[in-house]
C-alpha cells in the first residue's frame, strides 16, 4: 500500500521540516542569521549592562561605608587633638587637673 504524495503549494513532503520547508530556510538564510546575530548581541549587551550595574551598586555601597569610616576616624582624631590641646593648656596653667583612668561610676537608686 503506497501513500499518496501530498503536495501543498508545490512542496513535497520530503522538503518539509515540521511544517516549514527547507527551501524557505535556504531562501531566507541571511535574514535568519542576521536576526540570530542581533538577538545574541542584545543578550550579550544586556548581560554586560546588568553586570556593570551590579558593580556600580557594590562600589556605591563600599563608598558609603568608606565615607562613614572616614568621618568616624576624623571625629576620633579631632577628639584626641582637642583633648591633647586642653591637657597641654591645663599643664601650662598649672591647675593640677588630671584625666581619670577609670570611667565615672553610675549610681542607681533602689525603687
Amino acid at each position: 500500500m503506497k501513500l499518496p504524495k501530498i503536495n501543498i503549494n508545490g512542496l513535497k513532503p520530503s522538503d518539509m521540516v515540521e511544517g516549514v520547508s527547507a527551501h524557505w530556510f535556504l531562501k531566507h538564510l541571511p535574514v535568519i542569521l542576521l536576526l540570530v546575530f542581533f538577538a545574541m548581541a542584545y543578550i550579550s549587551v544586556r548581560f554586560d549592562c546588568i553586570t556593570a550595574m551590579e558593580t556600580v551598586s557594590a562600589l556605591k555601597t563600599r563608598l558609603e561605608i568608606t565615607r562613614t569610616e572616614t568621618q568616624r576616624e576624623r571625629a576620633l582624631y579631632m577628639s584626641a587633638t582637642c583633648e591633647s590641646s586642653m591637657k597641654q593648656l591645663v599643664d601650662t596653667l598649672g591647675l593640677g587637673l588630671n584625666i581619670q583612668e577609670r570611667p565615672p561610676y553610675t549610681l542607681k537608686m533602689p525603687q
